[in-house]
């Protein structure tokens, strides 16, 4: 089976766009029958810095749900919001049938007639207005996917509960209240919108529920205990953890899967260290000096704790394992600068790195030097990637051209040996 469908709305900004990449676009959307088993793309008013799949799949229509943002740098602040949409990837027909085969394109389609289809393209849920600044990041929290933290501009984190907010209809039509249930930040009163101090990223520990870390722009790590909430005082003022990783700024932080008090950071400074906060003299510098430019992400393995992925501004993606220091267990060239990186939850020797500036999502074997696939849907940079954790090929990207992309690789060009 392979399915297309494509949003033709233009980007409004293609103008801008050089014609190398418009060319490169044009050649890749005539080839996406061969190069996908599943591809949906879609085009939005405003750029998403973050996606997510969320765990759950309705397996009556093969719906999943997506956790998407919109990004306008705080121009017209009544947009800036998380949204939660649906899409189905038709898992759940029956293709291979004589009666759904179409001549005039020689592939398999359901009989329209006879089958009610779901919405081709998303379909928004939810959305909860953005209190304050940009959505740089959102997750949700693993043991409870209802409860949404958000890294914004203003320094905040935010945590919201999806239970508390109606239809996508309700929430256009209700006046702006408080749509927060928590906020995370020391100083209340200070909002860092011209970017002095943003939070950057999160990460929800999957062992000890509650417990964020976050990255900041100037240079701090800082880990949260989100139980320590009181409804008669939202804020949460004092972190876990804090630690200064670097004076020019901490990029990424993530939690090592099956340890409650390990976490990874990363810097602008070239630095890879790890954290303990059970104490805080007890940090590990895994990389002082490999990768160069800064670095952007870093990711473990969630099968395998002791492999450790991280990915620098000019498009290394080193592999670490972290009882060996400075020495990368393997180096893949991304071929620029890299937004972030995503370990493919079912295939543990999978990864997936988005690229900043070209565009690109490419998928790699971690024993190999060379990508097994790569995406070239995206016209500007890539903000952030999502694997299905019931499909082990299906990705989310989304990009600085307004679009969100939901695809999947033709199973014959990423078999692995």
């Amino acid at each position: 089976m392979i399915e297309v469908i494509m949003d033709e709305q233009p980007f409004e900004q293609s103008s801008a766009i050089p014609k190398e990449r418009q060319d490169r676009y044009t050649t890749w959307k005539k080839n996406t029958k061969l190069l996908y088993e599943y591809l949906n793309t879609n085009s939005n008013k405003w750029p998403s810095l973050t996606c997510q799949f969320f765990p759950d799949v309705n397996t009556k229509n093969d719906s999943h749900r997506i956790l998407l943002s919109s990004f306008t740098s705080s121009l017209v602040p009544e947009d800036e919001s998380l949204y939660i949409t649906r899409i189905s990837t038709l898992k759940h027909l029956s293709w291979a049938s004589l009666n759904n085969f179409d001549l005039d394109e020689m592939e398999f389609k359901p009989d329209n007639s006879n089958i009610k289809l779901p919405p081709k393209n998303l379909t928004t849920e939810l959305v909860i207005r953005f209190p304050n600044g940009d959505c740089n990041r959102a997750r949700y929290l693993p043991q409870n996917p209802d409860l949404i933290a958000a890294a914004s501009s203003d320094g905040s984190v935010y945590i919201f509960d999806r239970t508390k907010h109606g239809t996508a209809m309700h929430s256009r039509q209700s006046g702006f209240t408080q749509s927060y249930q928590a906020k995370l930040a020391v100083n209340n009163n200070s909002q860092s919108l011209n970017g002095e101090n943003e939070a950057l990223t999160i990460d929800w520990n999957h062992q000890k529920e509650g417990h964020l870390v976050v990255a900041y722009s100037d240079g701090h790590v800082k880990a949260w205990d989100i139980t320590k909430y009181k409804r008669s005082d939202p804020v949460i003022k004092a972190p876990e953890y804090n630690y200064k990783l670097d004076e020019s700024g901490c990029n990424d932080a993530v939690w090592m899967p099956e340890h409650n008090s390990l976490f990874a950071a990363c810097s602008e400074d070239n630095r890879l260290s790890l954290f303990d906060t059970r104490d805080e003299s007890n940090i590990i510098d895994i990389s002082t000096s490999v990768h160069k430019g800064g670095i952007n992400a870093c990711r473990f393995n969630p099968r395998n704790s002791l492999l450790l992925a991280s990915g620098d501004s000019i498009g290394n993606i080193c592999l670490w394992d972290i009882r060996k220091k400075e020495t990368p267990i393997n180096i893949l060239d991304h071929g620029s600068s890299i937004s972030t990186i995503e370990w493919n939850p079912n295939l543990s020797t999978v990864l997936a790195s988005a690229g900043q500036d070209d565009g690109l999502v490419k998928l790699w074997d971690a024993g190999s030097d060379k990508p097994v696939f790569i995406h070239g849907g995206h016209m500007l940079g890539v903000n952030d990637i999502s694997w299905n954790m019931h499909d082990p090929w299906l990705m989310c990207s989304v990009s600085k051209d307004n679009s969100i992309q939901i695809w999947k690789p033709a199973h014959n060009l990423v078999e692995l040996e």
